[in-house]
């Protein structure tokens, strides 16, 4: 009784298998079938796409489309370059901003230049009012003289 028990289990294990593996191939198969009608489904989107447009829409469309096409890639090509002329607007911007600062260094060393000429000029412009009071004094005084001896 001891074999026959065992050849049961076995028989019992054996039978378990079975249910397994067709368990297992029918995945197998489901997936296999999903995988082909998904690569079908790819291959016609791909085959539509090869035609494109031109297979679905009319040819007075497409041509509308293209001279559209042309027209804005014209019109994009024409358009000014409007970062060169700003890179140049920037330039000359800087330029001016440097010259002024140049001036302005020219004309902060002028004023210097003026400030010590005047203030070395000072000095001649009292002994010129100095002198121009004794001239005068003498004048007045030869004047009085010459009055009384005429």
């Amino acid at each position: 009784m001891g074999d026959m028990d065992q050849d049961d289990s076995v028989d019992t294990e054996r039978s378990s298998d079975v249910p397994r593996q067709d368990h297992q191939g029918i995945v197998h198969s489901a997936t296999d079938r999903f995988l082909n009608s998904t690569r079908v489904l790819v291959e016609q989107v791909a085959q539509a796409g090869g035609a494109g447009a031109q297979a679905v829409v009319p040819e007075s469309v497409l041509s509308s489309a293209n001279h559209m096409l042309v027209s804005m890639r014209n019109a994009v090509e024409s358009a000014p370059q409007v970062g060169a002329e700003l890179e140049i607007v920037l330039k000359e911007i800087r330029a001016k901003r440097l010259t002024i600062q140049a001036i302005t260094a020219e004309l902060a060393v002028l004023d210097d230049q003026l400030e010590v000429l005047e203030s070395s000029l000072a000095p001649l412009q009292a002994w010129s009012a100095q002198w121009s009071k004794v001239q005068h004094t003498l004048l007045h005084s030869l004047d009085l003289r010459a009055g009384e001896k005429g």
